[in-house]
């Protein structure tokens, strides 16, 4: 059955938006990292022309134009143009960080390009050989939560849309005659569902940091002679960032760590086979603790081999940003009794875990000069925050005073 209507919905491209949280960057990896928001836009725009679509939703923070500079303008007038050319039209509704308003006047945009700006929600009729097909309800990024009330549809209006950028009042979605809300602003895609009506937030096409873990896609959506809608989610990302955490005992040795992360490497690999894939590892463990899988030296030897054995293409494969090995819950009773500076260190780090009367006093670490009430409020913690301020208290106090030790014991 063919299509009565199709189009694409995509948002948060932040094309002129670098990555962060990786402390150092090997050469062989920049240019991808470099390139990755440009190439999952591209993606988007094939995309685009290989289904044939009928529009392209761009629901804000396309790129700041500002800073994006010359490579993000001539990058979108190319796509724009392409998708002229096969007859697509794009509507581009402002977000936060761009305005389509201020486009570079000695560069026209094409004419397939209709652009929300405004805070008032403008309709505009998509029509195809000379019949209306679908409403478009729009508006711009005005700051403020956006009321259904806003998106006034009429009964006799063809597969009415909603499309805007920022926070949403959802009370009474199921209630609201518009089919499709076509949302942006949230980096992470979410899908509110009640009844006939669905909101979609797709999420950025591309990952900047490791708080926008997983896969990152665009949304085809279908509708067929029968008013039915069907939604598909299609990848798009070049670079990938994934948390992987796997279970080891206590004693293990070195070679049998490396094996289980080479099976869950490879695994990571054929499952993301057109990505780089950015990986910070977790280490937990059973059994008696092993102080020597916690030494820094420990530590950078796996990190070295997961790096040299799966990231040395730039292109695809993984680059292991992190290994850490997650601290145990309770530490050897024995220690606790030693006559050591460490013994010491234990004792008085149990006894406020012991004793929730007694204040942490974080505050006295603030200076002087800046204590004032906000400060103080945030050096107040709350009990999940004590324990796990005084567990990794007692591990530091483990890596710095019983360290040397570890190291002489495992080098005699």
């Amino acid at each position: 059955m063919a299509d009565a209507i199709k189009f694409i919905h995509a948002s948060d491209l932040h094309l002129d938006q670098p990555f962060e949280g990786i402390s150092s960057i090997p050469a062989h990896i920049k240019t991808t990292l470099a390139n990755a928001p440009y190439e999952a836009a591209e993606k988007l725009f094939e995309t685009a022309i290989v289904e044939n679509v009928d529009f392209v939703l761009l629901a804000g923070d396309v790129a700041c134009l500002e800073r994006g500079g010359p490579r993000v303008a001539a990058f979108l007038l190319n796509q724009f143009e392409r998708l002229a050319d096969k007859g697509i039209t794009v509507y581009w509704c402002s977000g936060s960080v761009d305005q389509p308003d201020r486009w570079p006047t000695s560069i026209e945009l094409p004419d397939n390009v209709v652009t929300f700006t405004s805070a008032v929600v403008d309709r505009i009729a998509h029509n195809r050989n000379g019949r209306q097909i679908a409403t478009i309800l729009g508006c711009g990024h005005d700051g403020k939560k956006r009321v259904l009330g806003e998106f006034r549809v009429d009964e006799t209006d063809p597969f009415p849309i909603a499309f805007c950028h920022g926070k949403l009042d959802t009370n009474n979605f199921s209630m609201h005659q518009i089919r499709y809300w076509a949302l942006g602003g949230n980096h992470q895609r979410s899908v509110i569902e009640k009844q006939d009506s669905i909101g979609i937030y797709p999420g950025t096409t591309q990952c900047r940091n490791i708080r926008e873990t997983g896969s990152h896609s665009c949304t085809l959506c279908r509708v067929d002679t029968q008013g039915q809608l069907k939604i598909h989610t299609i990848d798009i990302d070049r670079v990938r960032w994934l948390n992987q955490t796997v279970a080891v005992a206590e004693n293990v040795r070195i070679e049998e760590l490396q094996n289980v992360l080479a099976d869950r490497a490879l695994k990571i690999a054929s499952e993301s086979p057109d990505q780089l894939v950015l990986v910070n590892w977790l280490t937990t463990t059973t059994g008696d603790f092993n102080p020597q899988i916690r030494l820094d030296s420990f530590r950078e030897e796996v990190l070295q081999w997961l790096r040299d054995e799966f990231g040395k293409d730039g292109e695809q494969g993984i680059w292991s940003v992190d290994f850490r090995v997650k601290e145990p819950k309770n530490l050897p009773g024995s220690w606790y009794e030693e006559d050591t500076i460490l013994g010491d260190y234990l004792r008085s780090v149990a006894r406020f875990n012991g004793d929730e009367t007694i204040p942490l006093g974080l505050h006295d670490y603030i200076p002087a000069s800046v204590q004032d009430d906000s400060l103080v409020g945030i050096a107040r913690v709350g009990k999940d925050q004590r324990e796990i301020i005084l567990r990794d208290a007692a591990m530091i106090g483990v890596e710095y005073l019983n360290q040397h030790e570890y190291e002489t014991t495992d080098n005699s």
